[in-house]
């Protein structure tokens, strides 16, 4: 995110993109008794990078914690469909692993 930020001048479709497949791979390499955090791992890891990322996303006027909040929610809902996808995905992944036993 951070990366995107600085040569993108925002969180785009590189980001995403980025995120959706490193998700995707992690659901496909983590270890069965570890399924949940495959699900539940990835929007956290994002809603967090954003906010690492923030400073780079945002002005430097005003409030952190107003700057923080905003560019979270401004990116959150432009990438809801981003984020939907990556946990469908993933979770079609863990149920079909969870059947097959692998």
């Amino acid at each position: 995110m951070l990366a995107s930020a600085a040569l993108f001048s925002g969180v785009g479709g590189f980001a995403n993109l980025v995120f959706a497949v490193v998700s995707i791979f992690a659901a496909v390499r983590i270890k069965r008794s570890e399924f949940f955090a495959a699900i539940i791992a990835p929007p956290l890891i994002y809603a967090a990078s954003l906010i690492i990322a923030s400073g780079a996303l945002s002005g430097k006027s005003g409030s952190l914690l107003i700057n923080i909040g905003a560019t979270l929610g401004t990116y959150l809902s432009v990438a809801a469909p981003w984020l939907f996808f990556v946990e469908i995905v993933c979770l079609i992944v863990i149920i079909v692993r969870g059947r097959t036993g692998r």
